[in-house]
Formats: structure tokens, sequence, C-alpha cells
């Protein structure tokens, strides 16, 4: 008889164990379920966030979305910053003569006939210009125009010559600047090299060959000063 019930106790122990396994099974896979399901939910929600924001063009970390006269930016789904509209305002359409600057923080608004460089980290325009930067033959820099006078800035956004010239050509080696009676050229870190006075005034445009930079002044009349790029000095 000891022997039939030690059996027996053993059978009711091993059945309790199994009971209690499947129980704790089954609450595993009810937990694994659960956040199964609260993920697919998340990520589903994510999702159609991210869908009803608008992408900037050549910026990898931010989206927007306007409303109420106001650009909201995102990171992900969290709004990180404000832009509230003097009057209609938009993010600029990428255009091909459109110079790009790689900082994503700046982002360009058209806002009451203005770009504005609008800094995201900082939440207030960084620059304001009259137009947006355009390309030039050296991708490093970009040409700016702002009250009416033109200068260069860089692919971090950084105004590396003021917008103080009347006009401005830049080539792969140099910058050259053309401000009221005087040229001045500038080397490819944007350093002054050598300036010559000049009578002329109109349009520049700059050509190099042998070591030689040529800059054309268009106006009334074409005059071309000719500067040695070997002793950086203006030959006429």
């Amino acid at each position: 008889m000891g022997e039939i019930e030690n059996s027996n106790k053993f059978q009711m122990q091993l059945i309790d164990k199994l009971i209690v396994g499947m129980i704790g099974l089954a609450s595993l896979i009810v937990i694994i379920v659960t956040i199964v399901f609260v993920n697919n939910k998340y990520k589903r929600l994510y999702e159609n966030q991210i869908k009803q924001l608008s992408e900037i063009p050549y910026n990898e970390t931010y989206r927007y979305l306007s409303k109420d006269n106001t650009i909201e930016f995102y990171r992900e789904t969290k709004v990180i910053a404000e832009y509230k509209c003097s009057s209609d305002c938009k993010i600029t359409d990428f255009s091909s003569s459109q110079f790009i600057i790689d900082n994503d923080d700046l982002v360009p608004v058209v806002d009451n006939g203005k770009v504005n460089l609008y800094s995201i980290s900082n939440k207030k325009n960084s620059i304001v210009l009259d137009e947006i930067p355009r390309t030039s033959i050296n991708n490093k820099y970009g040409i700016i125009k702002m009250n009416n006078k033109y200068g260069v800035i860089n692919k971090k956004g950084k105004i590396i010559l003021s917008c103080d010239h009347n006009d401005i050509d830049i080539n792969i080696s140099h910058i050259v600047t053309l401000n009221t009676g005087t040229v001045y050229v500038y080397d490819d870190n944007a350093k002054l090299l050598a300036s010559q006075a000049t009578t002329a005034t109109g349009d520049i445009s700059i050509s190099e060959k042998n070591n030689h930079l040529y800059i054309n002044i268009v106006g009334s009349k074409t005059t071309t000063l000719t500067f040695d790029t070997t002793t950086n000095r203006f030959i006429n």
C-alpha cells in the first residue's frame, strides 16, 4: 500500500508541475504576442506619422509639416522647431542651379520675398538672402545675394566672403570679385591674393589657361584683365 501511495503522490506532483509549466508557457506566449502586437501597432503608427511629413531636399536628418502659417520641423516623429511665417512661406524646391549646403541644420525657407536660412538647432534665422544660393564651378562654394550685393558661402553654410561685392565669379582654383573701382582675386581657400583698380563696370566672367587667369568685365564694353597665377600678380 505504501508503494502505491508513493506512486500516486509522485504522479500528482508530476501533474502539478506539468500544469504549472503549461500555465507559465501560456503566460510567456501571451506576453510575446502582446509585445509583438504592441510593436506592430507602434510601427504602423510611426510609419503613418512619417508618411504625413514632407521631405526636405538633400536633408537626411529632418522632415517638415506645414500648417496654420507655421512650418514644423521633425526629427523622426518629434517636433524639434517651429518656423512662424510672416506671410505665405515654403521650403524651397530644389533646382539644378541651387547650391546644396551639407549642414542639415540649415534649411532654406522662402518667406515674404526673402530666402531665410533657418537654423533648426538655434530656432531662428541664421542668414537672410535675396535669393537661393546658386552653384559655381567649384562645388565647395555657392554664390549668395543679400541686399543686391554678392558674397560666397561654403558647404557648411558659413559665409566666407561677405555680401558687399557687385559681382562674383568662381572657378576651380580662384574666386574673383568686382567692387566699385576694384577687382579682387582670392585663392581656393578664399585668401586674398591681389587687387587691381579698374574703371570698368559690369558682370565678371573668368577663364584660366597656361598659368594665366583672364578676368572679363562685361558692361557697355568688355574689359579683360590678366592675372599671373604663378606670381599672383596682375599683368595689366
